[in-house]
């Protein structure tokens, strides 16, 4: 199956109370361990990578292995970028295949948000690219982005409103609502309330960023107040890393790569498949 576009993929999800895993992938053995689980899940999935991640492979290399990836499976694989303030990385992700990106202006006031998301807005509509964007403060660390606990900041219901719009045909939305990127130091405080309010007066799939550590209750309740995007980066890194060294402690004197590249699939595939069972969307393709 060709490369998915993510808005119709997440609109269904966001109705049926089922959440879509999206994953940030590492290499080529990451994004095949995705892939894979999804098709022995037979549910949608969304590839998505860093900027940095991007700045190391390369545009042309990442989207050939993704295309080629969903080229052998019978499921939907969108292909997104995640966190991305270059309106120039943007462009070449579009030119190179990406079915959706994010443009993360949370950073910056309000107004000047809206204005700088506007012209991303504007160069995904007219390639018929999905758009993902951003209010509030998400606290931790993601890519080269860091924000400290106490100065993250909840999207405020009304400006969510707003934002949204002017953006009516973003193919999710992401508001701060607690949750963290990375690992989470004490229990993930999230605002429940405040996600349902936004919920309730925005037509748009919510991402729920920050999902390494959530518990199944958390995960359950977010998704079925409409968080239809889930991701998951820090769970997949770790396991990418894991893979390996639990062979080496293992079979301290192996030296032959492929067993450890195996080892590496068979972690984050099982991670893919145990995510997908917990937010509904496996039978989903």
């Amino acid at each position: 199956m060709a490369i998915s576009p993510m808005k119709p993929m997440l609109k269904q999800a966001r109705s049926e109370k089922y959440g879509i895993a999206a994953f940030n992938v590492i290499d080529y053995n990451s994004a095949r361990a995705v892939v894979d689980g999804a098709q022995e899940m037979s549910a949608p999935i969304i590839v998505q990578l860093s900027v940095k991640t991007i700045r190391l492979w390369g545009f042309k290399p990442i989207a050939d292995w993704v295309r080629s990836l969903s080229d052998s499976v019978d499921v939907p694989v969108a292909l997104h970028l995640d966190h991305c303030k270059d309106l120039g990385v943007i462009r070449r992700c579009i030119d190179a295949g990406w079915t959706s990106v994010m443009f993360d202006g949370s950073a910056l006031p309000f107004q000047e948000n809206i204005s700088q998301t506007k012209l991303a807005y504007e160069l995904t509509m007219a390639a018929g690219v999905g758009l993902e964007a951003e209010i509030g403060a998400i606290g931790g660390t993601e890519d080269d982005k860091f924000v400290a606990e106490d100065e993250a900041i909840l999207a405020a219901v009304d400006e969510c409103v707003e934002f949204c719009q002017h953006f009516p045909d973003l193919a999710v939305f992401a508001p701060a609502i607690g949750t963290a990127h990375g690992v989470y130091k004490g229990k993930p405080k999230i605002a429940y309330d405040r996600l349902a309010e936004i919920t309730s007066s925005v037509d748009i799939p919510i991402a729920l960023h920050g999902g390494t550590g959530l518990s199944t209750e958390q995960f359950s309740r977010c998704i079925q107040s409409g968080c239809a995007k889930v991701n998951i980066s820090t769970m997949h890194k770790l396991q990418f890393i894991d893979g390996f060294a639990d062979l080496r402690k293992q079979k301290p004197d192996l030296g032959e790569p492929i067993p450890f590249i195996e080892a590496q699939y068979e972690l984050m595939k099982k991670g893919v498949k145990e995510m997908i069972a917990l937010f509904g969307s496996q039978g989903k393709a």
